[in-house]
Order: C-alpha cells, then structure tokens, then sequence
C-alpha cells in the first residue's frame, strides 16, 4: 500500500489490485528465468517508481500561476528500509526535478514475500545493455544502434506493446540489419492503474500532466539492470524533445516534460550508483542526445520502411478512434490513419521521415500540417482539431525564430534552461555551442518541412 499526502489536498492510501479496492497492478514477463525479480533491491526500486508516478496522478495541481507546484509525502513499505531511508533525499531530488513539486519520502517494513529461485546472472558480460523499448521511432532508431554495436540487447518494455510484439519488431529489424546471430532478451512490464475508487465511483489520479512517468520507466530500467547485474543503460530520445526547449515561453516549469532530461538521467544514474551492490559503476546514458530526430533515422539504414510501423502520437488511444469514425463519416478513407498528424510529437516525426527522405503512406496522418497552416478552418469539424491546430504554428514560428538567432542571443534567450544540461558549470560554454548547433539543425528540418 501507498500512502500519498498533498499539503492543502488532505491523504490518500493507494492499493495494489491484490488488495480490496485496488487501484493498480503490476506483473513482469522475461523472455528468460522465471516471471518475477529475485533482489529485494531490485523489486523495492520498482516499487519506488511506481509509488512516484502514482502519487504524481493522486492530487491535481493548481490552475492559478504561482499554485500549480504541491508538496507532496510518500509513505512507501519496501523490503529495505534502511537501505531505502539512507538513498530518500536522492529518490525526492530525482522526483522533483522531473515534476517540479516538493516531494518527501518515507519508508517502512515491508513483509518479505517467499523468494523466487536466482535467476541467471550477466554479471561480466561486458557487452550487455539495458535498453528502454517503447513503440517509438526514437526507440526502434536506438534498438538499431544497440545492433550496430553488437551488444547484448536486453530490451525493456510497458505493456503496451507486450513482450510478443517487441520480438516480433526487434526480430525484423535484426533482420534487416543483418545481426540474426545476435541474441536479445526481452522484459515487458505491464503496469496499470485504475481511476475507480473503493466504491466505483471515477474518482482517482485526476492529475493528467504524468511528469514523474521517467521515474517509473527509468525504474523498470534499473530494477532490470540490478537483477541481472548488467550496468549500462541506454534510454533513446532525439537531443531537441530530451532537453525540451520551451516551444512558447509558458512551457516552463510544471508546464515541460523532463522525460530523458541529461538532469533526469544525471540523478537517476546517482540513485541507481547508492544502491548498486556490484564492482561496476552503473551507466545511465541517452546516445542520441546530439542528434535530431531526422539524423536518428541514419541508424535504420536499409531497415527503413520498419519506421511507419511505430507510432509517436500522443493521442493514438480513445482519441485516434474518434478520429477514424470521423473520417469514416466524412471522407470515406480511414484505415490506414493511424496518427492525428498534428501533436508536437507528430510534427517532429513527419518533419524528421521526410528530412530522412522516408514518405509515409498517404492517409497516415489524419491532419495535414501544411493544409493547418495555411487555412486555420480546413478541419474544423473534427475532433481534437482545436486542440491541436495551434501547435504547427508555434512550432513553426519557434523554429524561424531560432534559425534566425546568433548564437549570443540564443543563450541569453534560453538561458536558465541551457544552464541544466551541462554536468558542471565549468562545461556549459561547450554544452551552449552544441545545443545551440542542434537547435539550429532542428529548426531548418521543420522550416524544409512545412514551408515546402
């Protein structure tokens, strides 16, 4: 059981679903060993980056500027708590970066469950690596590269997808790359939470933003990595959309997402050092985070055409079926939609296939950014497209803003942001350079794009 307290917001007690009333469930599936974690280390830092992200969920912020960051407590049983009492400060620091609140943690005594047999260890095996799998582009590029350089893949994935269509994709790209002698593992966990309280009624997690969702898949990453003593990690995100630049000057703060942060993976990889029981030193590191999207897309080499089977947008759930009933209607074509076209991360996708010289198939998207931009009514019977219709500009007008920047200006613009990327103080002269030479390469993918 969790219990979460928000200052202003009163308590809340959250239960696994083998309890009554539950309100989540966890359960691993390895393509290897048995179905469960064998450390108590291992299965308390899941436990912690659950707890996190539900907490997250459990209290809405405020609305008003100045009120939309909370204090919040989190009361955790783990199997060690001492162990756990002595890293706190390190789990409150990682969750306050990546949500922008105040967070505390407590723990207790959790009664230890029967262990599971010892699962085969990789411990020495140099090769090995974590990697976070999702059903991304940014993740199917980093799987390719995890090819190229012929490690020991061990992917890591949330249902959804599940541990069966992650093999079915590895294994075709593995193919296509020519690296079928290479062996790769496979975890999935599938972790979900219900918003029904203990009488039915829809009354929990009203918080939608999710920004401690880095705590809870980096902890998936890291509760793997200490089972199996393997200590490189490797989270795959394009350098642009990992240090988030404001794309409107309000997406600041609570507002901005820190999911692959090089501050993120910074104090995730110090947590994950304070509870690592091996000789190595744990590796927590994102090897796209100098390139655009489009430059990614290298990386797929003749595996290419694998790259429209992924899918980037945000609303490819309830919102995508709305979308194709829609077109069903109004225009007769929508099986192949599977995107709205439209979301920032749809955008930088289409900006970054055609920036690659990979055309997706027509009727992929269901919004045509050119069209968007140039008529603001084109959709305006649809659902979802006032929600979305702004974002082509602003991200339009960001990047003609930033391809027009000197590089002096550049910093000064953005430079409390600038300021979190670099490891030290002492690098941030050389970190502003790069940055500023990503931006720059970013901005002229989309200006190509849409102004074409």
């Amino acid at each position: 059981m969790i219990e979460v307290h928000c200052e202003g917001q009163g308590s809340l007690r959250i239960r696994p679903k083998n309890q009554t009333g539950g309100n989540y469930e966890s359960n691993l599936y390895f393509s290897f060993g048995s179905q469960s974690l064998t450390r108590p280390v291992a299965r308390d830092l899941l436990r912690v980056g659950q707890a996190a992200f539900l907490a997250d969920r459990a209290f809405r912020r405020g609305t008003v500027l100045g009120r939309r960051t909370r204090r919040l407590t989190v009361v955790l049983s783990v199997e060690e708590p001492e162990r756990w009492s002595n890293v706190s400060s390190l789990v409150g620091r990682l969750a306050e970066f990546a949500s922008q609140d105040y967070w505390q943690f407590e723990f207790k005594t959790l009664k230890r469950a029967r262990r599971p047999q010892p699962r085969p260890s990789l411990i020495g095996s140099e090769n090995a690596s974590i990697n976070l799998f999702s059903n991304g582009l940014d993740s199917l590029c980093g799987a390719a590269a995890a090819l190229r350089r012929k490690e020991i893949p061990i992917f890591v994935s949330h249902s959804p997808p599940g541990i069966q269509h992650v093999r079915c994709s590895i294994t075709a790209l593995a193919e296509a790359l020519g690296y079928v002698n290479l062996k790769p593992q496979f975890v999935n966990i599938r972790f979900r939470a219900s918003d029904r309280g203990r009488l039915g009624r829809r009354n929990m997690f009203p918080e939608r933003s999710r920004r401690t969702r880095p705590m809870l898949f980096l902890s998936m990453a890291g509760a793997v990595a200490l089972e199996l003593g393997v200590s490189r990690i490797h989270i795959n995100e394009n350098g642009v959309l990992a240090i988030n630049l404001p794309f409107e000057p309000h997406l600041q703060g609570s507002n901005a997402s820190r999911h692959a942060h090089p501050e993120t993976l910074r104090r995730f990889a110090s947590l994950l050092k304070a509870l690592w029981p091996f000789n190595s030193q744990p590796l927590v590191q994102n090897p796209f985070s100098q390139l655009t999207k489009a430059e990614e897309i290298r990386h797929l080499r003749q595996a290419k055409d694998l790259a429209e089977r992924t899918i980037s947008c945000e609303y490819a759930g309830q919102q995508m079926a709305m979308l194709r009933n829609w077109l069903k209607r109004t225009r007769g074509r929508y099986k192949v939609a599977r995107e709205c076209g439209l979301c920032m991360p749809c955008l930088i996708r289409r900006c970054s296939m055609e920036s690659a010289g990979l055309l997706e198939s027509a009727g992929h998207y269901v919004f045509d950014a050119r069209r968007t931009l140039k008529k603001r009514r084109a959709y305006k019977d649809a659902p979802l497209f006032r929600v979305v219709r702004e974002n082509v500009t602003t991200l339009y007008e960001f990047s003609r803003k930033i391809d027009q920047m000197k590089r002096s200006e550049f910093a000064l613009t953005y430079l409390s942001d600038l300021s979190l990327v670099p490891a030290a103080q002492e690098e941030i002269r050389d970190s502003t350079r790069s940055t500023y030479r990503l931006y720059q390469r970013f901005a002229r993918e989309v200006i190509d794009f849409i102004a074409a």
